[in-house]
């Protein structure tokens, strides 16, 4: 899951804000398993890994509409 390691910025941070409850939770219980796997230097079995067909940009739509907002935002404000 690759919005799982992106920078969280404030646009992210908002992003994260809107997602949906149970996405949430996803994203918390796969960041929290791979500091525990790297705390006790272990891999993930090879079975639970995420093909690449499967990754899904959930966090992107979100990210996309806050920055949206954002630009939208400041436009009013040079006015």
């Amino acid at each position: 899951m690759r919005d799982d390691t992106i920078y969280e910025d404030t646009d992210v941070k908002e992003a994260l804000k809107r997602l949906p409850e149970n996405v949430y939770n996803d994203r918390t219980f796969r960041i929290k398993r791979a500091l525990d796997l790297s705390m006790k230097q272990q891999l993930l079995p090879k079975d639970q890994w995420t093909k690449y067909e499967e990754d899904v940009n959930y966090l992107t739509p979100y990210l996309e509409e806050v920055v949206r907002e954002r630009k939208e935002r400041e436009e009013w404000m040079k006015k």
